[in-house]
């Protein structure tokens, strides 16, 4: 007889077709029944589909219920955590993933405990390097649904998952969902129709016959199985199997001691569920919106607030975890996927601006602050590095003054506008004074970007002086009028006779980068080409080409007028920009679309011939992640040939390699040794049915019974798109080092800061920061680390100590590598995971994996909370 351990539980999107608001309406009901009856039945637990944000939000309307939640978790009855919300597993940065686990086992940990398994019942596949992401969480299993295939990627729905590098998790898969068994009813029509099948199905895909099966008992937002002590007792009385109440957590103990089958790799294959392969592409603008949101959080808030710290600035960081809830919210699966209705996408918009402005303010205080306890003037500009070493480079500074002749000191090597814009004066404008309120006339200013080469120490500071110089002349663009082309080392890229090419040597290539665009039958779900239509190369019309400094610019100008059911048009511009580091180039796309229902890619054609592909990750990439297509005919959806990556992908072969940074962007095609990178695809229809990609029922139950169709026109994206991409040509092989030394290239942000009185409004807090007492500093520089050679994936405040913080260091090699304690000079540095728990791996970092380091002074205090 089969030991069937029932793990009864809800799944609760916190928005779909309903939005957030509806679903905490309806978690007053559900919730509070649940508790009842947990009360009721000592016997019974219930999982609360690990996500802290949805008790969160109940607790907002119920707070007298946290004793009781307080009493159910601590007799392991309510499981909660080790999430903040149900997160979308492919689209969303590495150290996202990490901080849902920091946040909802913190959120937990004031409750009681959150529960220690990976429990992702629902999200549209799993990266390679889940496992690894989990590990650094804390979390030794795993429990998920979809994209599993026993018959080609592991014969067993329990198993050891191991990431690219040595860390492994105990993997439970549920074949056919966690709502194969609403309700727990008794009938025999029941256990024939559902429980025996499942069983069976199990059975039947494993290698080794189990005598052990995890059977979920729940469904979306469902309360939990009412006297499920009795109700288990009469299925196993009726059926031929023995069924009895347990949980995750006691089914993964179980295991954690079995010799289990092993697997590596992703998880995106549709065998038993739809996988949604090309819902990557949906609703681009969200994904861009929450790329550039994290970024901002990763490359400028956070260690910011690191700076604030150790610089005597009082700033709270429970504004980093306000600003992170919000984004955390915005990537649960459908949410992110964009599978929403348009009022829902709505609010995850408002939801990431709210985030990025958190984001925004503390930069705004963090370099007012500084900038005053430096006691800088008004020809004086504050430039910030928030990498972790030393960087001699280009910084991108901001400079409001009310002439273009200005030079700087010989701190800076060299100088050049990017971008100038010219504010006319204005007569009459009220002063405030001590002396009382005046009026007089405002001058002609210039707000000028400039690019300035100097030297920045790791998460630290440089203070820049300038001074107006009748004399001087920093260059300001200028058109070329010779050949239309960029350069940098041995690679041109220009345009001729209406297309784009590559010269890389004596090699050239044509038709090196283009656009491509279909129509879409498809929907909020998935991109589906419609029937008899053919992907169709877009023309060229003209150019340019410009320099300023050592930057030189390409840009390409066309548009396309649609006369079939896209009914309509997009003028789209390439800008091919170079800085002259040997082979590297950036590539802004801009899109005018105002065509409905279509997928427009850019193709990168590089000349590798016979190439690999690498889809990047973090601390490492997915080496030629094809699907195999032999056996998909019972497939509930066609398997695309897109793949996703997270921030890169590359073609390499044994002699050189091009590698691309996506800029946000996360679907690619590989096809004849070129990359078709999706910009977007649009629709108008939240779910259809009978796709050529997708057969059948349409997804989002807008086909079940009393549903009806739902059209979603801000899903067509109308309007201005804009997406910057990046291009490094190597000469050499490919290597996971050079393509995470090539992101972070990409990625440094540029942060600068000038007092000034011209325009308040550049930075919107300027006008409202009240002058404080504060102790000054003197050093013109200073720095916090110096890092020399190590990447690191994130900096910020210990949630757990009160002056700490936290550096992440990843190792995309395939080498155990040595991180030399010394290297942080404050403090008594202390090896831990993301939970800020004691790590046993030391200052070692094997092969494609984290280790994160705690920094925090002596007698630094432990904060509970």
């Amino acid at each position: 007889m089969t030991e069937i351990y029932t793990a009864n539980l809800t799944h609760w999107d916190r928005e779909w077709y309903f939005s957030s608001q509806d679903a905490m309406v309806l978690s007053d009901q559900v919730f509070s029944d649940a508790l009842a009856e947990l009360e009721e039945h000592s016997e019974a637990n219930f999982c609360l589909d690990g996500q802290t944000s949805i008790l969160e939000d109940y607790l907002r309307i119920h707070p007298e219920k946290e004793p009781e939640i307080r009493k159910l978790v601590a007799n392991k009855q309510l499981f909660i955590g080790p999430w903040y919300t149900q997160s979308d597993c492919l689209l969303v940065d590495g150290e996202s993933l990490i901080r849902n686990a920091m946040i909802g086992m913190r959120d937990a940990r004031k409750l009681g405990g959150g529960m220690r398994v990976g429990y992702i019942p629902d999200s549209f596949g799993f990266n390679a390097q889940m496992p690894t992401i989990l590990k650094q969480a804390g979390l030794n299993s795993f429990v998920f649904w979809r994209g599993i295939d026993y018959a080609k990627q592991v014969d067993s729905p329990y198993f050891t998952w191991q990431g690219l590098g040595n860390e492994s998790v105990t993997a439970m898969n549920m074949p056919l969902g966690y709502g194969c068994a609403p309700n727990m009813e008794t009938t025999s029509k029941y256990i024939d129709g559902r429980l025996n099948p499942y069983v069976n199905f199990i059975q039947r895909h494993s290698s080794k016959m189990p005598d052990k099966i995890l059977l979920p008992a729940g469904g979306d937002q469902q309360t939990v199985v009412h006297d499920i002590k009795n109700k288990l007792a009469t299925l196993s009385a009726k059926g031929s199997n023995h069924y009895r109440i347990s949980s995750f957590p006691e089914f993964a103990d179980l295991l954690s001691g079995e010799k289990l089958p092993h697997y590596t790799g992703e998880f995106r294959l549709p065998a038993y569920a739809r996988i949604h392969r090309t819902i990557s592409s949906v609703r681009t603008d969200l994904k861009l919106a929450n790329y550039r949101a994290e970024q901002k959080m990763l490359k400028v808030a956070e260690p910011l607030t690191v700076m604030a710290k150790k610089f005597d600035i009082e700033l709270s960081s429970e504004l980093l975890v306000l600003a992170w809830k919000k984004i955390l919210k915005s990537q649960a699966h459908d949410s992110l996927g964009g599978c929403v209705y348009d009022t829902v996408a709505d609010d995850i918009k408002h939801r990431l601006k709210e985030a990025s402005e958190i984001a925004d303010g503390i930069e705004n205080i963090v370099l007012s602050r500084l900038s005053s306890k430096l006691g800088l003037s008004e020809n004086q500009v504050l430039v910030v590095n928030t990498q972790p070493e030393q960087e001699t480079r280009y910084y991108q500074v901001r400079v409001v003054t009310p002439t273009k002749q200005i030079s700087f000191g010989e701190d800076v090597e060299d100088a050049y506008i990017s971008n100038c814009q010219t504010v006319q004066g204005r007569e009459h404008i009220l002063t405030e004074n001590p002396e009382g309120k005046t009026y007089g006339d405002e001058p002609t200013y210039y707000i000028l970007d400039i690019m300035v080469k100097t030297t920045v120490a790791g998460l630290g500071y440089r203070v820049l002086n300038f001074h107006h110089d009748a004399k001087a002349s920093l260059a300001e663009w200028r058109s070329e009028q010779g050949a239309l082309s960029v350069s940098s080392g041995d690679v041109e890229i220009s345009f001729h006779n209406g297309e784009i090419e590559f010269k890389q040597g004596e090699q050239v290539t044509k038709n090196a980068l283009y656009f491509v665009d279909s129509r879409n039958d498809g929907d909020t779900y998935d991109y589906s080409p419609a029937e008899g239509d053919q992907e169709k190369k877009l023309s060229f019309a003209s150019a340019t080409s410009s320099t300023t400094g050592k930057l030189q610019r390409l840009t390409v100008y066309g548009s396309t007028e649609f006369t079939d059911a896209r009914h309509g048009s997009i003028a789209y511009n390439l800008s091919i920009e170079s800085d002259n580091v040997p082979g590297q180039f950036r590539v802004v796309v801009k899109v005018n679309n105002q065509a409905a229902s279509h997928r427009l890619r850019l193709v990168v054609n590089p000349s590798v011939a016979n190439s690999d592909v690498f889809s990047g990750l973090i601390a490492g990439s997915l080496k030629n992640n094809f699907v195999d297509y032999n056996g998909i005919e019972n497939y509930p959806e066609f398997p695309s040939p897109t793949n996703v990556c997270d921030k890169f992908v590359a073609l390499g072969n044994q002699e050189k390699s091009c590698y691309v940074f996506t800029g946000g962007l996360k679907e690619y095609e590989e096809k004849h040794d070129k990359l078709y990178i999706t910009l977007f695809s649009t629709t108008g229809e939240f779910g259809k049915p009978n796709l050529l990609w997708r057969p059948g029922r349409a997804s989002g139950d807008t086909t079940n019974q009393g549903h009806v169709m739902i059209q979603t026109p801000k899903a067509q994206l109308f309007g201005a798109y804009q997406v910057t991409i990046g291009l490094q040509f190597k000469p050499d092989k490919y290597a996971d080092v050079e393509a995470q030394r090539f992101v972070d290239q990409c990625q440094a942000a540029n942060i600068s800061y000038q007092v000034q009185t011209y325009n308040r409004f550049i930075n919107r807090l300027d006008n409202k920061i009240q002058k404080l007492p504060q102790a000054p500093l003197k050093a013109q520089n200073d720095g916090i680390l110096d890092l020399e050679g190590i990447f690191v994936s994130a900096i910020y405040p210990s949630l757990y100590s009160k002056d700490g913080y936290v550096v992440r260091i990843v190792n995309p090699s395939n080498q155990t590598i040595q991180v030399d304690p010394n290297l942080f000079p404050e403090g008594k540095p202390q090896p831990v995971n993301a939970l800020e728990e004691p790590s046993e791996k030391g200052f070692s970092v094997g092969p494609h994996d984290m280790l994160s380091v705690l920094v925090k002074s002596q007698g630094d205090d432990v904060n509970e909370d």
